[in-house]
């Protein structure tokens, strides 16, 4: 009588086993990065829809909610996020102080990107179509891009607009002198002032990439543990 026995040896055991379980925590990570890309994805969509929330001090917000608030511009004050590129090319993104009224503290917009040279130089009047007076501004909670390395945040530029690279909360309050709010407002595709505005989630890896890795890792751990129960599945002697 033939048959197969199943004698799986201890050190090949602990170490696909280990690579099994590495591997199956890993596709476990990515397939909740997918979905958590993809809930943010929609998140942005059904802002876009929603009533948006009025701003006041200390106010949470989620990211890229909609929000409201009713104050002026600070004018000839503009900050230029230099090094950042819309579409292949290089240029900034242009920050402006809107103070809300009877507020003590700032709110710093995002009005979008334009074409710059690496070190912020544009001709463009940037306060030329900046709203005077009172206004009620419309925008997406936000925040300035942050690198994966600080190196320090160099000599402050003498002139305004000022070129700046990812500069940190603290850095800005010493630009201005003044508290500043950590969140940022991305200005609103129709509201007036702006520039190149293509909100979307600040993600390395979107939902598909992620989505592809989870696959990926998903089909090693079956491979590993096929190939694990393949060696050690033995054809018996026939008695």
């Amino acid at each position: 009588m033939t048959g197969w026995r199943f004698l799986p040896r201890p050190w090949p055991t602990l170490a696909a086993w280990t690579l099994i379980l590495g591997f199956a925590f890993l596709a476990h990570w990515q397939w909740r990065a997918a979905w958590h890309s993809e809930n943010q994805l929609r998140s942005l969509q059904a802002s876009k829809q929603a009533r948006p929330k009025p701003w006041s001090p200390g106010i949470f917000a989620a990211p890229f909610e909609r929000i409201v608030v009713q104050g002026r511009y600070l004018r000839k004050r503009d900050l230029l996020l230099i090094d950042l590129y819309h579409r292949d090319e290089i240029g900034s993104e242009v920050v402006s102080i809107f103070r809300p009224h009877a507020s003590p503290v700032w709110i710093p917009v995002d009005r979008g990107w334009i074409p710059t040279t690496p070190l912020g130089a544009t001709r463009k009047d940037l306060d030329k179509a900046l709203p005077q007076g009172s206004v009620r501004l419309v925008g997406y909670a936000g925040q300035i891009p942050r690198p994966a390395l600080r190196l320090g945040r160099g000599p402050i530029p003498p002139h305004w607009p000022k070129p700046v690279l990812y500069p940190s909360h603290r850095y800005l309050e010493s630009l201005y002198r003044h508290r500043l709010t950590r969140l940022v407002l991305l200005l609103g595709p129709h509201q007036p002032g702006g520039f190149v505005r293509h909100w979307r989630p600040v993600k390395k890896v979107g939902p598909e990439q992620h989505f592809g890795y989870a696959v990926q890792w998903s089909i090693l751990t079956l491979v590993v543990l096929g190939v694990w129960i393949g060696l050690n599945l033995h054809r018996k002697s026939p008695s």
